[in-house]
């Protein structure tokens, strides 16, 4: 009876052990599991225009840039088809507030769309790991030299110094030092390798434009 007893105890406690490592497993493993893509940095957009066709119907209006982001060292903070959808949402119906018509990607200007994109590349190889200062990274955008900032939030999870999921925000400075005037936005997914750069992607619910939307565009 002793020994009945003794292989049902040993068995609970293997049976505990295993749950509770299965959901450290579960808790603790944030890695990306798509960190490395075999491809340029438009291709691996052209890979998934479920989340970045509005993207890329931008990027097609800039042939030169596009061109760009095949070949050179880029890092891409990219905004996900949500991103604009809420921004035209919300620009359309203050548009119809003021009895205007409705405006779309292919309406917008040129050359304000043209800066706001460019608030979202950066030139050369940027990671989380170029982020780890106190007070973050600032960085200049590709194509206006725009001021920027990024910087690298690593969440600790109970039980593990440095386990948790790491985070980034990345926000328009507004040409401001003083954070309280900054717009920022969360990732989802950071770390994405391209063969000629990265990409860190944004929060669905970032709005495209970093608030900008409005005053730019509503002509």
């Amino acid at each position: 009876m002793k020994n009945y007893i003794l292989i049902v105890l040993l068995g609970c406690c293997t049976l505990f052990f295993w749950a509770s490592c299965t959901k450290m497993d579960g808790y603790y493993d944030y890695q990306n599991r798509e960190n490395l893509f075999n491809g340029n940095t438009i291709e691996y957009l052209e890979s998934k225009t479920q989340v970045y066709d509005s993207l890329l119907k931008v990027l097609n209006l800039y042939p030169e840039l596009k061109a760009t982001m095949k070949t050179d060292s880029v890092t891409l903070f990219a905004p996900t088809n949500s991103s604009f959808q809420s921004a035209l949402y919300n620009f359309n119906l203050i548009r119809k507030n003021q009895k205007k018509d409705p405006l779309y990607i292919k309406d917008l200007d040129l050359v304000q769309l043209d800066t706001v994109l460019s608030k979202y590349l950066v030139g050369g190889i940027v990671t989380t790991d170029s982020m780890l200062f106190v007070d973050g990274l600032f960085i200049k955008t590709l194509k206006i030299s725009q001021p920027m900032h990024a910087q690298r939030i690593k969440q600790q999870a109970t039980g593990l110094v440095d386990g948790g999921l790491v985070t980034v925000f990345y926000s328009d400075t507004k040409g401001s030092n003083f954070s309280t005037y900054w717009t920022r936005s969360a990732t989802q997914a950071v770390n994405i390798k391209t063969t000629n750069g990265v990409v860190h992607i944004l929060s669905n619910g970032h709005e495209f434009g970093f608030g900008e939307f409005l005053t730019r565009f509503n002509r």
